[in-house]
């Protein structure tokens, strides 16, 4: 047994150079050992990236973590203890010093593409791994095949969520097969290094952002960033509420890739492709100012991530995505055309007879940035649906971070179905193809699948409409004269947000400090609540007065639930919910007060 360091696993843009050496140690483990998680042991310099709550993960779940480009975004306290502490830039490491392990050459995986029946191998920093049965539970579908016979790196320079932690090391090994020829290796470093020389990196041109926000009084306070290539930050949840409409500095960012740059040529020249041939029309392109001739219309939408609160779900067993706490959810006013008038004015004609005459289904949208997604006909052309391309957020040119120059808004759908950079719009008989509508991505699975390979995703429908939820913001004690003890009543002034998809009205919000004894009370509902009926795009405020007693921990529990205009209303238990996409948790959200004594 020896021990030896490794350059942690961060973005090639920030690493120096792989080590020879380290790398022909490496070449030595012994991957029998690590197979069966024997001999080897792995540790962050400030938190162990063992779980500490000994829990135990199915084997796919663990290489589906790894393979979803969200590694290191769980909530365990170990991840976060290395994120936060910025441990050293070396991973000490145990392994076996045994030499007979296979070595493979460029050749040898390259021939494990994938294709005609060959498994899926790909390497990474001269270890070699076949990850062909975790492919179906990539939520980014084949994107993962883009890698496949070859090395991950030039891919991860590009998607760098995946360096978010240490973690990649434990979720790989277990796919590890043996190590790549030096001299393979040794050209993929050189490659590497010729990209890093010679090409512009995908990151050096995004947007100014104001993460840090000085209020009247001069504080500070900064947006919960979990990642800034690609960027995806929420709201700090005692900011959310500050005002109904989020100031688009402070809005929630959910990205993919680097935002779009376009130079003033390309949107002087800019066009929206609309095609309308799979119902026998033609296709028509429009200027932004010709976008912007068209009459105008304003809506008030909130936005919020299917993965809104996976942070949740953390707690009972880990999720792949980004831990989100309840901040990935924003209001703004959107200014734009509506999609039901485009599809008109560029001939689709009724479409009633475009669905039951011509088979059209579905209307596709893509992006600059290559994400592709899709909605129901019937949503995007109901006129009182509010389906908008729109040009203007909160009285002003979209900024970057949210579309600019447009971008699509899908009132009471998932974030995700809100396209940011439009670039075309295509009437079809099929839903859009690609990770963000057909893959993993977002398919809520049952809450006893953990491989994707149980089920048959093409199946499942992608998340939409969103179920109704809410969040509490503020917890303040009212006329407290003394430190409560246990048995003791405290009247709470709690407020906060309540939400549900499909334009569905917040009719109610139930908040207890007592719910051991079903002790609810309803909430006095604030802004939002007149909302039109069936056209309640946005958020409800909420406040109340709880009267709360403090549990035998010492602490007081307010817990609140949504209750929406199809009296539809929050399940109690994350637990119940949990799903392995860590998607559309809301449960009854849970704030706990504990006072000093």
């Amino acid at each position: 047994m020896k021990t030896i360091f490794v350059k942690r696993w961060a973005p090639f843009a920030v690493r120096t150079t792989f080590r020879r050496t380290t790398r022909q140690q490496l070449a030595r483990r012994d991957f029998s050992s690590l197979r069966s998680n024997k001999g080897h042991q792995l540790r962050c310099e400030l938190a162990a990236v063992a779980n500490p709550d000994g829990q135990t993960h199915h084997p796919a779940m663990l290489a589906t973590l790894f393979l979803l480009g969200a590694l290191g975004t769980e909530q365990h306290r170990t991840t976060t203890l290395c994120e936060e502490a910025n441990p050293r830039d070396e991973i000490e490491i145990s392994v076996d010093d045994t030499p007979d392990i296979p070595e493979y050459t460029a050749e040898d995986v390259a021939k494990n593409n994938g294709k005609d029946g060959a498994k899926v191998w790909m390497s990474y920093a001269g270890i070699v791994y076949d990850v062909t049965s975790v492919v179906s539970n990539h939520p980014g579908g084949n994107q993962i095949l883009m890698a496949a016979g070859g090395p991950v790196e030039p891919h991860w320079h590009l998607y760098r969520q995946h360096f978010a932690s240490d973690l990649p090391m434990r979720l790989l090994e277990p796919l590890a097969i043996g190590t790549l020829r030096e001299s393979d290796q040794d050209a993929v470093d050189d490659k590497m290094e010729e990209i890093m020389e010679h090409e512009v990196d995908p990151y050096e041109f995004e947007p100014h952002r104001k993460t840090v926000i000085t209020d009247k009084d001069g504080a500070e306070y900064r947006m919960k960033v979990h990642s800034d290539k690609p960027m995806n930050a929420e709201v700090p949840e005692h900011l959310l509420t500050k005002s109904y409409l989020t100031p688009s500095h402070l809005f929630y960012m959910r990205h993919h890739h680097p935002v779009p740059y376009l130079s003033q040529k390309q949107i002087d020249n800019y066009k929206l492709v609309i095609d309308l041939s799979e119902l026998g029309g033609g296709t028509i392109g429009l200027s932004l100012d010709e976008l912007k001739s068209l009459p105008k219309e304003e809506i008030i939408m909130t936005m919020q991530c299917s993965g809104n609160r996976r942070s949740g779900y953390n707690v009972f067993e880990k999720t792949s995505g980004t831990t989100w706490g309840q901040g990935a959810i924003s209001t703004a006013k959107w200014g734009g055309v509506r999609l039901s008038e485009l599809l008109k004015n560029a001939g689709m004609g009724a479409p009633i007879e475009a669905r039951d005459k011509g088979g059209i289904q579905h209307v596709r949208f893509g992006a600059v940035d290559g994400v592709q997604v899709s909605i129901g006909i019937e949503k995007a052309t109901n006129p009182y649906g509010d389906v908008m391309v729109c040009y203007e957020m909160n009285g002003e040119d979209l900024p970057r971070d949210h579309g600019y120059p447009i971008r699509l808004i899908v009132p009471g759908y998932a974030g995700v179905r809100s396209l940011k950079w439009l670039k075309s719009i295509a009437i079809s008989k099929e839903e859009a193809e690609g990770p963000w509508q057909r893959g993993l991505n977002y398919k809520v699975l049952p809450p006893n699948v953990h491989d994707a390979n149980e089920v048959d995703i093409s199946k499942m429908p992608a998340c939409n409409e969103l179920s109704v939820t809410s969040g509490i913001t503020s917890v303040e004690p009212m006329d407290l004269y003394a430190t409560p003890t246990v048995g003791d009543v405290v009247i709470m002034k709690v407020s906060g947000w309540a939400f549900s998809g499909g334009g569905r009205n917040i009719v109610r919000v139930d908040v207890t400090g007592d719910a051991a004894n079903h002790a609810w009370m309803s909430a006095d509902l604030k802004e939002g609540g007149d909302q039109r009926y069936g056209m309640s795009w946005a958020w409800t405020f909420w406040e109340a007065e709880v009267p709360a007693k403090v549990q035998d921990d010492g602490a007081i529990h307010i817990y609140c639930k949504g209750v929406d205009m199809a009296f539809n209303t929050q399940p109690e238990k994350a637990v119940d919910q949990w799903n392995i996409r860590g998607l559309m948790n809301n449960s009854w959200y849970h704030r706990t007060i504990v006072f000093n004594t």
